[in-house]
Formats: C-alpha cells, sequence, structure tokens
C-alpha cells in the first residue's frame, strides 16, 4: 500500500512539473514581450515623450469611470464609446502645434490604437502617438 501511494505521489510530481514547464516558458514571453517590444511606428516610449520638451495633449483612451478614478494631468478624455460627444471638448483643448499622445490602461490595451487612428483618419490629424504601456508610468514618475 505505501508503495501504491510513492508511486502515485510521484506521478504526480512528474504531472506537476510538465504544466509547469509550460506555464513558465509562456509567462518568460509574456513579460519580454510586453516589457522589452519595440515601440512600433505610432508609438512612444514615456522616455521619449519626456525628451521632446515641447508641448503634450494627452488623451485618455479609456472608459468615463476610469478617467474619473485618475488620469495624467491635462488629460483629455475621448473614447469610442463616447467619441461623438467627446470629440468636441478634445476639439476645444488641442492647438495644432501640440504632439497628441494616446493612451489606455495596459500595454495591451487596443483602445489607445483605435482612437489614435480615429484621429489620424477622421480628423486628418497628422501628429499622434500611442503611448506604449499605460498611463500608470506617467504618475509612477
Amino acid at each position: 500500500m505505501v508503495q501504491v501511494i510513492a508511486q502515485a505521489l510521484r506521478q504526480l510530481a512528474v504531472l506537476l512539473a510538465l504544466a509547469l514547464a509550460p506555464a513558465l516558458v509562456s509567462g518568460v514571453v509574456q513579460l519580454k514581450w510586453q516589457g522589452l517590444a519595440a515601440p512600433t511606428g505610432e508609438e512612444v516610449t514615456l522616455r521619449e515623450v519626456q525628451a521632446w520638451r515641447e508641448p503634450v495633449q494627452w488623451v485618455d483612451a479609456r472608459a468615463r469611470a476610469k478617467f474619473a478614478e485618475g488620469h495624467v494631468a491635462g488629460a483629455v478624455l475621448l473614447n469610442e464609446d463616447d467619441w461623438d460627444r467627446l470629440v468636441p471638448a478634445f476639439l476645444d483643448a488641442w492647438e495644432p502645434e501640440k504632439k497628441i499622445v494616446v493612451y489606455c490602461d495596459a500595454g495591451s490595451c487596443e483602445a489607445s490604437h483605435a482612437v489614435a487612428r480615429r484621429l489620424r483618419e477622421e480628423l486628418k490629424l497628422e501628429n499622434v502617438r500611442v503611448l506604449k504601456g499605460d498611463w500608470q508610468q506617467w504618475s509612477q514618475k
């Protein structure tokens, strides 16, 4: 009986090790992908924005409730859900000489890319970038 239990425990340990290996590899790959991937052509890092040393119009692409919880100082709320209602407030705040940086909750958040695309395509704005990472990077600096 003791041998059966010992064998079952060994088999369990092997199964756990086999399950853990792909999980660890996946976790390492995800962390490297999110943290080390180079910005795309439309993306900009916080360090690059700080190096500009010129005025920036921050655009928060998150939901209104998230914006109310906290946002980059001076940011304008502009998201896809309320696009038509929020565009006039954005246009009131926007100044042509300012670069526009759109951000959302996380590095994998697509809302900022969607809002940036609409700013370029629908409003014909050229100097629009997406913050690589999320707005909390800004608040931590």
